[in-house]
């Protein structure tokens, strides 16, 4: 499969795509892409993926149950449109057949999306988004930011987007730096108080502790860092429990932090980014390094 069409930076988002299948979490993710679609006057793309068409083979058997799961996702779609949730946002409602990541590939080529919108229930890591099980290859293979609103953050209160604090937790690799790019230019924005967060080890000692203090520091621009002013913090322990401690106990209104590239996935801790999703009490941006 050929490589998604590049994207353009968080605050210039025009097109945000949101995936669903209906299902009660899939729905309650609708919101954010709402509320991010009001504040940056973009438009919303709702589409449905159906499973591809059985081969040549049995497909006669399966015809007439192959057009009834197209009628009802149709008319699920209707529904959903008309539920009204959008104002006077502009968007767009599409059903299309085909595998799952071929067909949003597609589709955030052919729309130029800015922002992909998922939910999910949290079970069993990404393995279980509403979306199915490739949905964590969309996590990997994206270059547009991924917003993932996880149960937690569905039973919070009314979506927001004005972020007043987000939190960007790095490990340094490429992917977490390109994420930075998101998180200060959502924090200018959005007048956000800005956190910046690195998990080490156990076994580090305090000098360790103040170099990854300063290492944070270093990757912002001095003039950056006089506008934003970012709180740092760097603190040993598990990296997936600190992040999401850290973010409940500093208030956060949204987690930014890099997903690692399938090839490289098996190598680095993906399962970070995976149980951050799932578990944090507010909606978390991935974005692909």
């Amino acid at each position: 499969m050929s490589s998604f069409a590049p994207t353009l930076v968080a605050t210039q988002m025009k097109n945000i795509l949101f995936a669903t299948d209906f299902s009660p979490c899939s729905v309650a993710a609708l919101p954010y892409a709402v509320a991010l679609a009001e504040r940056y006057g973009a438009t919303i793309h709702l589409i449905h993926g159906l499973a591809p068409e059985p081969i040549p083979e049995v497909r006669l058997y399966h015809s007439m149950e192959l057009e009834a799961v197209r009628m009802s996702a149709d008319l699920a779609m209707e529904t959903l449109v008309a539920t009204n949730s959008f104002g006077k946002i502009a968007s767009t409602a599409t059903v299309r057949q085909g595998p799952l990541l071929d067909v949003l590939e597609a589709f955030v080529e052919e729309k130029n999306i800015d922002l992909i919108v998922l939910g999910t229930h949290g079970r069993r890591g990404l393995k279980k988004l509403v979306l199915g099980s490739v949905a964590e290859s969309v996590f990997r293979l994206a270059p547009c930011p991924v917003l993932t609103v996880g149960p937690e953050a569905m039973h919070e209160g009314a979506a927001d987007a004005s972020f007043k604090t987000i939190l960007f937790a790095t490990d340094f690799y490429s992917a977490s730096r390109r994420a930075l790019a998101y998180a200060v230019s959502m924090a200018q924005a959005n007048h956000s108080h800005l956190i910046l967060l690195h998990a080490m080890s156990d076994s580090m000692e305090v000098p360790d502790l103040a170099r990854a203090g300063q290492r944070m520091a270093d990757l912002i621009s001095a003039e950056t860092m006089h506008e934003l002013e970012p709180e740092i913090v760097a603190e040993a322990g598990p990296a997936a429990e600190t992040i999401l401690r850290v973010a409940r106990n500093k208030e956060a209104d949204l987690i930014v932090m890099g997903a690692h590239h399938a090839e490289v996935a098996a190598h680095l801790p993906w399962t970070i980014a995976s149980t951050v999703v799932c578990k944090a009490h507010c909606p978390t941006l991935t974005v692909r390094g």
